[in-house]
């Protein structure tokens, strides 16, 4: 509005002085303009008027054009406009259809977002709708578009690197996830489908050596990979050279790894695979000598040798020390029914299904029922033991 006013205002000021100026000067002036046999002659204020109002004419020329092409233009981004918020809501449809289970529909929907700004979004639930169809290509090539987005492109790799595993590629997804830049190679995703593909590529040694740097994303999965890999380790060794090379190797590992729980219990089992069920004792109460600890506790159940008094020795002062806990009586029970000590098994099985039931204790009282035949209660056992999902 203020320029339209400043613009009146100038037009007004530039008349009133073509006009007044002749006066007061008193000479109107005289122009001449020649060109050819065309002679148009005024005066210098009729000259004033005409170049004003011709550059006027010119002005409202460029304006109407203005407004003209500034309407095909809006017309263009109304349509665009129009075309975007189609997408959009094909997009919203085709996941609420994904979420209802309804894949085909889905499918159509999603189809019509491809050339839509959604950051890859778009294509990552296609290839889940792909994936549902049983698509495998359409999966693939879906993903590798997603990659194309960053926003979406460590949920890509993640999503490829499964779908490799899941079809026996372990390397392929391995170099998949080896491509994410290395802020992308510390998420838990990534890391934990790395360590599955090494773990399956049989690569226990490169797993080992990078497992500590990944202790803090794995969390609880960390123990169960450093016994993977001990695991995997010590069974080759057994495997190959026997058990005596496993305890050498033991022997000769870092004092640190033999102090980490997911070790030893990767070697307790080893050696009691190897039926050395003695040196599993020794290790097992000697590395509980200040209480149970729940990594290690399982392995003494599976303990089988005529006597393990060490064992039951620590366990009857574990629970003399905590008469409420299920987990040490059901592991005294085993370790004693083993032994062949059913009256020892009975007595504390009986404690240990009295404080929580589980099938594996059931089923052994059942066993010592049967061995002293006791039909009716070994029957009654075995129908608890069923009840238990």
């Amino acid at each position: 509005m203020k320029r339209l006013v400043y613009a009146i205002l100038l037009v007004v000021a530039v008349l009133a002085a073509m006009l007044i100026a002749p006066q007061v000067i008193g000479d109107k002036g005289y122009v001449l303009i020649s060109m050819g046999q065309l002679h148009i002659e005024m005066s210098v204020v009729s000259l004033c008027i005409t170049v004003f109002f011709s550059l006027l004419a010119l002005w409202i020329i460029w304006r109407l054009l203005s407004r003209t092409l500034g309407l095909f233009k809006g017309s263009r981004q109304w349509f665009g406009g129009l075309s975007r918020r189609k997408r959009q809501r094909r997009f919203y449809n085709g996941l609420q259809l994904m979420v209802e289970g309804d894949f085909i529909a889905a499918k159509k929907a999603l189809q019509d977002t491809t050339d839509g700004d959604f950051d890859g979004v778009n294509f990552l639930a296609a290839a889940q709708v792909a994936k549902a169809l049983n698509e495998p290509e359409r999966v693939r090539y879906l993903l590798d578009r997603a990659a194309e987005f960053n926003n979406a492109k460590v949920a890509a790799h993640v999503a490829l690197a499964r779908l490799d595993l899941e079809q026996g590629h372990q390397q392929d997804a391995l170099d998949k996830l080896n491509e994410l830049d290395e802020k992308a190679q510390k998420n838990p995703q990534v890391i934990r489908l790395k360590a599955r593909a090494m773990g399956e590529l049989g690569q226990w040694q490169s797993l080992e050596e990078v497992l500590p740097q990944w202790r803090k994303p794995l969390k609880d999965d960390y123990v169960l990979w450093a016994q993977k890999i001990a695991k995997g380790k010590f069974a080759e060794i057994a495997s190959k050279q026997g058990a005596n090379a496993l305890k050498q190797h033991w022997e000769n590992m870092p004092r640190k790894a033999r102090a980490d729980n997911a070790y030893r219990a990767a070697y307790a089992q080893q050696l009691l695979e190897q039926g050395m069920h003695k040196e599993a004792e020794t290790c097992l109460v000697e590395w509980q000598k200040k209480g149970p600890d729940p990594i290690l506790l399982p392995y003494m159940a599976q303990i089988s040798i005529p006597n393990p008094a060490n064992a039951i020795r620590a366990l009857e002062q574990w629970i003399k020390q905590d008469d409420t806990n299920p987990v040490l009586f059901s592991c005294l029970g085993q370790l004693a029914l083993n032994a062949g000590d059913d009256i020892l098994a009975e007595k504390v099985l009986l404690k240990a299904i009295k404080l929580h039931e589980n099938q594996q204790d059931l089923i052994a009282l059942a066993e010592i029922r049967e061995r002293k035949q006791d039909a009716t209660g070994a029957l009654a056992m075995y129908r608890r033991s069923m009840e238990i999902e």
